[in-house]
C-alpha cells in the first residue's frame, strides 16, 4: 500500500510588491549583503560601503530570502527615489511548476487567478514562461520565469524553476508583442517548433492550475468498450490532489482515473472522459476507469460509497453504451493486481448495476 499525505506547505516570506521603499524592504529582509553595479559587478556590503564614495552606481540589491529547503537571493532595483521597479528572486535547489504554489501561495494564486493569463517567449535557446499577475490600471505586472540548464523538454509542469523576476509594462508593449493563435511547437536548444525564437509572445496554457492540469498533451480515446473498477489503495482521506501527485510522480501525465469515489460519497472527475487513461495496461485505449478512494485488501466500502460508484458506473455504462459484462474488476483486466482488494463485494456491486438496467 502506498501511503500519500495531504500535500505540506512550505511556503516562503511574502515577496515585496512593486512600489514598496527600500526601507519597507529592509525593515522586512535586512540590510543588503551584496550589491550589483552598473558595471555588472559584484559588490559586498562592505565594499560597496567603500565603493559608494567614489560614486560608483547600483543597479540591484541582495537580499538573504528564507525558503524551507531551498536556499534564494532576491535581488531587488530600485528607481531614484528608492522604490522598487524590479525583484528577480534566484533559487538553488529542486522547484518545479508543479510544486510552485508550495512555496509561493500568494504568487500562485495571483497567477492563476480568472484574469490571469500566461505566455511563452520564443526566445534561443529555449523558449521562456511568462504569467501576467495584476493591474494597477495603468500597467501590467508580469512574471518571467527561468529554467534548469537540465531540463530536456519543451516547458511544462514538471520543468525546474530556477528563478522569476516580476516587473510592470505597459499594456500596449504586451500587445504588439503578443502573436495570436493556439501555441503548437515549442523551442529548445536550438531545435525550433512551430513559431521562430524571435522574442514574441505566445499564448499558453498555464501550468500554474493547481490538482489538474496535466504535463503532456493526452490523447483522445477512440472507442469505450470497457469499464474497469479500481481501488486506490490509499487511505480513506486521500484527496484527488494526492492522487494526481502520486501519478506525475511515476512519469504520468496525471491522475489516469476519470472518476473517483470518495468515502463520504462523493464523487470528482478525473482525467477527461473522452481521454486515454493511464489505469489498467493495455487497456487504458478503450476503457474508463473508476476508483473508490480507500485500501479494500482488508475492509469493505461503506455503503454510500458503493452506491456512489454504482450511480456513476451505471451513468457511464449507458452514455457509451457499455453492457453489464463489460465492467469489470481491474484484476480481470491485469492478472497482477487484486484492485480492487480482497473485501470489495464484487457481487454485491454487479448487482446493484443489474437493478439499476432495469
Amino acid at each position: 500500500m502506498i501511503v500519500v499525505g495531504s500535500i505540506q506547505t512550505i511556503s516562503a516570506s511574502p515577496l515585496p510588491d512593486i512600489g514598496d521603499t527600500k526601507g519597507e524592504v529592509e525593515l522586512q529582509y535586512g540590510p543588503a549583503y551584496a550589491v550589483q553595479g552598473t558595471d555588472a559587478r559584484f559588490w559586498t556590503d562592505s565594499q560597496w560601503a567603500e565603493q559608494s564614495k567614489k560614486q560608483v552606481l547600483a543597479k540591484a540589491y541582495g537580499y538573504p530570502f528564507p525558503i524551507h529547503g531551498l536556499k534564494a537571493t532576491l535581488w531587488i532595483e530600485y528607481d531614484k527615489k528608492d522604490r522598487v521597479t524590479k525583484e528577480t528572486l534566484l533559487v538553488d535547489g529542486d522547484l518545479k511548476i508543479r510544486n510552485f504554489g508550495q512555496y509561493f501561495p500568494e504568487l500562485n494564486t495571483e497567477i492563476t487567478a480568472k484574469d490571469s493569463a500566461t505566455a511563452i517567449i520564443r526566445s534561443y535557446p529555449r523558449d521562456q514562461l511568462t504569467a501576467r499577475i495584476n493591474t494597477n490600471g495603468q500597467n501590467e505586472r508580469w512574471v518571467r520565469f527561468f529554467f534548469a540548464d537540465t531540463d530536456k523538454t519543451c516547458i511544462n509542469m514538471h520543468s525546474k524553476v530556477k528563478g522569476f523576476e516580476i516587473t510592470e509594462i505597459s499594456p500596449g508593449t504586451i500587445k504588439g508583442l503578443m502573436k495570436p493563435g493556439t501555441s503548437t511547437g515549442c523551442q529548445f536548444n536550438g531545435k525550433i517548433g512551430e513559431y521562430p525564437a524571435d522574442g514574441t509572445w505566445q499564448r499558453e496554457d498555464n501550468y500554474f492550475l493547481p490538482q489538474l492540469f496535466f504535463s503532456e498533451r493526452l490523447t483522445p480515446r477512440k472507442g469505450t468498450d470497457l469499464i474497469v473498477i479500481h481501488h486506490a489503495a490509499m487511505p480513506t482521506d486521500t484527496s484527488l490532489a494526492d492522487i494526481h501527485e502520486l501519478h506525475l510522480n511515476n512519469g504520468w501525465a496525471g491522475v489516469g482515473y476519470q472518476k473517483l469515489v470518495f468515502a463520504n460519497g462523493l464523487i470528482e472527475n478525473g482525467r477527461p472522459e473522452e481521454m486515454v487513461g493511464a489505469h489498467a495496461f493495455g487497456a487504458n485505449q478503450r476503457s474508463l476507469g473508476i476508483v473508490l478512494v480507500g485500501d479494500f485488501s482488508k475492509v469493505r466500502p461503506d455503503a454510500i460509497q458503493l452506491e456512489s460508484a454504482a450511480r456513476v458506473t451505471l451513468e457511464l455504462m449507458k452514455k457509451y453504451r457499455v453492457p453489464l459484462e463489460q465492467v469489470r474488476p481491474h484484476r480481470a483486466v491485469n492478472v497482477d493486481t487484486d484492485c480492487p482488494g480482497a473485501q470489495f463485494p464484487w457481487q454485491e456491486f454487479v448487482h446493484r448495476l443489474a437493478d439499476g438496467l432495469k
